[in-house]
């Protein structure tokens, strides 16, 4: 069995560290049409993934079971749509 950190925190906190990381990269490593495309891209695999966790996280709370960390890894998989509309944007 997989660590729940790793699980539900470390893996789901990559699609917004590549977000970061792709504003962060010169201009003439992609260029600029690229870095964008790649941005929109993480952007819609993790909005992809939230969509999946938030599935989990709903069918575990009908049954009665604790579903924190499903939401919680769903929240980390939104930062990205927020940080491409928002200050990155």
């Amino acid at each position: 069995m997989t660590n729940p950190f790793v699980k539900h925190v470390a893996l789901p906190a990559l699609a917004p560290a590549v977000l970061i990381g792709l504003y962060f990269t010169p201009v003439l490593l992609f260029g600029c049409v690229n870095r964008g495309l790649l941005a929109v891209g993480v952007a819609l695999l993790s909005a992809a993934a939230a969509f999946v966790t938030v599935g989990i996280a709903l069918r575990l709370r009908v049954q009665g079971k604790p579903a924190g960390l499903w939401i919680l890894s769903t929240l980390i998989l939104t930062s990205p749509l927020v940080l491409l509309l928002g200050p990155l944007g």
